[in-house]
């Protein structure tokens, strides 16, 4: 089939995790055309669907933040508690944004049978975030002071399942630092100070 080869070589690459149907037009490849070949490549199995009009070579669901605009999302709640070794449920990858709605929409996406959450987050909310090397790939990844906060703002049901191995690897100071930095509720404030103070408390009397 005409294109397979330069779409193979363009687009099946370590350091490209996903791709969108654009960049096939961009390769001068008919956007007619484009959708027999997508299609092609998805019966044998040569790509996965990630969401709308984006796909990947790798069978991989994490590769799913890059069909987001760069350094507008990053995994956190407990997908970021895990990564970070504060928890030992595999939970389901959520992704926290601040796209606009055209880009993403918020909801559950299935990806190689594994559903995947997008949350919208204010863009003033957003940041704190570290890359972690995943395979050929650096994810971004809210660090642990911004995942506590963020699993306190958005009321995370396992919280309290959570809290006492992610309160290890946090450092007070940093947490101070982003409830200072970032105009989250004070609802949401206090109670994070709360669980900082229990913390220094319970380690005290160790």
């Amino acid at each position: 089939m005409r294109h397979v080869d330069k779409v193979r070589t363009y687009l099946n690459r370590p350091d490209k995790p996903a791709f969108s149907v654009h960049e096939l037009y961009a390769l001068g490849i008919p956007p007619s055309y484009a959708k027999v070949l997508v299609h092609t490549l998805l019966s044998r199995g040569e790509v996965v669907r990630l969401r709308k009009g984006w796909y990947s070579f790798h069978k991989d669901p994490l590769v799913f933040i890059y069909t987001l605009p760069p350094h507008t999302a990053y995994y956190g709640l407990g997908f970021a508690a895990y990564l970070h070794g504060a928890w030992d449920q595999v939970p389901n990858p959520e992704v926290l944004t601040y796209a606009a709605p055209r880009k993403v929409r918020a909801g559950v996406y299935t990806v190689l049978d594994t559903p995947l959450v997008v949350r919208r987050i204010s863009r003033k909310l957003f940041g704190s975030y570290t890359l972690v090397r995943y395979g050929d790939w650096s994810l971004p990844v809210s660090t642990p002071e911004k995942t506590l906060t963020d699993l306190y703002y958005f009321d995370y049901p396992f919280l309290d399942e959570i809290l006492p191995h992610l309160l290890e690897k946090t450092r007070p100071e940093a947490v101070k630092a982003i409830l200072e930095e970032y105009p989250y509720p004070r609802s949401v404030k206090r109670k994070v100070l709360k669980a900082l103070k229990a913390n220094s408390a319970s380690s005290f009397e160790l």
